[in-house]
């Protein structure tokens, strides 16, 4: 994926809702006070149109930048 980051998506309405550049020094910028990442809950979809990460849903709570998920790992 490029440098051009991710568009958080509605999960319903697949609407853009915010965007984030990714990870600065392995942590989200964005986290909130527990550490759950801003596209938690929601979906994502890379500005460079990279399908591997085409509307993929970032599990709510979760605490890890999707962007830095090894995907080959999780099967996709």
């Amino acid at each position: 994926m490029g440098d051009e980051g991710v568009d958080i998506l509605d999960d319903t309405t697949f609407e853009v809702i915010d965007h984030c550049n990714g990870p600065v020094g392995y942590r989200c910028p964005y986290a909130d006070a527990n550490g759950v990442v801003a596209c938690a809950g929601y979906r994502i979809d890379p500005a460079d149109g990279s399908p591997e990460y085409s509307r993929l849903q970032v599990p709510a709570g979760s605490r890890q930048c999707p962007l830095a998920w090894n995907l080959e790992v999780i099967g996709m």
